[in-house]
């Protein structure tokens, strides 16, 4: 591997860059996704607001109390235009858990695939990615749980004592706490994907189960992998919200350009995860001893290769003609 010597992030971000045309696709269907899902909003409030005194306060500035003035009014009605963000939202979300297979695939063997083998890869581990997202639902959900419960406790400590810093502080600490948790449970199921592609696995629950102990075989070195991944992510979005607070209301282009742009980043965000993952797998845990926490020896065939292409018989193959000899009848 040309990474070899490069670290896991940084050679991570390598494979996501040599492969970055599924990213610049993925970011054309978004894109395309949320034009159809905001564009029946946008309609009806240049109807509402097309030469009217009330779209003044709003051209001028972002006004709050306009903005739920607008709600009320029936004839614009932004509740039920957003039935469509949330429709084509879910289109995206169906895209996205679909190419995943064809994603991890091209990241594992660092190769652009044809056409026809991403798509093949992708539906071959389809439902599983789907059997793995469903799975995910129940340790994301004691998560939530862990959080509301800690969210109680800091609003208990805030009522108890005499400084108001207190429950500000216990508060920002539940969450610290839950989105830590998070990334962790993100990453169980993100080496577990991994996996699932790197060894063609079929059966979700004990996929799951080797994932864990390979990612708790390594979990500071993980975790850290993603923290740092993740900082960007959270950088960028903070520097992009900064920027756009202080963007006039009549700079639509810069305004339209700087929202891609902190789009584009989440997205890269979450790519870098995924070649991260891989690249670790590749080099560590593949490369484990076999009785290491379970980790196995990586497969030579490619996966497609191993479902589409059937084995031939050494007894069909026929001999090579020679290219030396003249053809017959010469």
């Amino acid at each position: 591997m040309a990474d070899d010597e490069k670290g896991i992030v940084t050679a991570g971000f390598s494979l996501l860059w040599r492969r970055q045309g599924i990213l610049w696709w993925v970011f054309v269907v978004n894109f395309v996704c949320g034009a159809l899902g905001t564009a029946p909003a946008a309609l009806q409030l240049s109807r509402a607001l097309h030469h009217s005194m009330a779209g003044q306060p709003l051209s001028r500035g972002f006004d709050l109390g306009m903005f739920f003035e607008l709600l009320r009014l029936p004839n614009v009605s932004l509740m039920r235009s957003t039935t469509s963000s949330y429709l084509f939202a879910f289109v995206f979300f169906l895209f996205m858990l679909f190419v995943s297979g064809g994603i991890l695939e091209t990241y594992r063997q660092d190769r652009g695939l044809t056409t026809g083998d991403f798509f093949a890869a992708s539906g071959a581990f389809f439902w599983r990615l789907v059997r793995l997202m469903l799975l995910s639902i129940i340790p994301f959900v004691m998560v939530g749980a862990i959080y509301q419960g800690l969210d109680k406790l800091s609003d208990y400590f805030g009522n108890k004592a005499v400084a108001d810093q207190v429950g500000i502080f216990s508060w920002w600490a539940s969450m610290a706490v839950f989105l830590l948790l998070a990334l962790a449970v993100r990453l169980w199921f993100d080496v577990a994907q991994v996996r699932a592609a790197a060894k063609n696995e079929r059966g979700m629950w004990r996929n799951l189960w080797k994932a864990y102990r390979i990612t708790w075989g390594d979990l500071g070195g993980l975790f850290w992998m993603y923290f740092r991944i993740g900082l960007f992510a959270w950088v960028t979005l903070a520097l992009g919200v900064a920027i756009w607070a202080h963007l006039p209301p009549t700079a639509t282009p810069v305004t339209f350009v700087l929202l891609e742009l902190i789009l584009l980043a989440q997205l890269v965000t979450r790519f870098w995860q995924l070649a991260s993952a891989t690249t670790w797998y590749q080099r560590y845990a593949e490369a484990a001893p076999a009785d290491s926490l379970d980790f196995t020896m990586p497969q030579p065939e490619a996966v497609i290769a191993a479902i589409e292409t059937p084995a031939v018989p050494e007894t069909d193959l026929l001999p090579l003609s020679d290219p030396e000899a003249p053809p017959t009848g010469a």
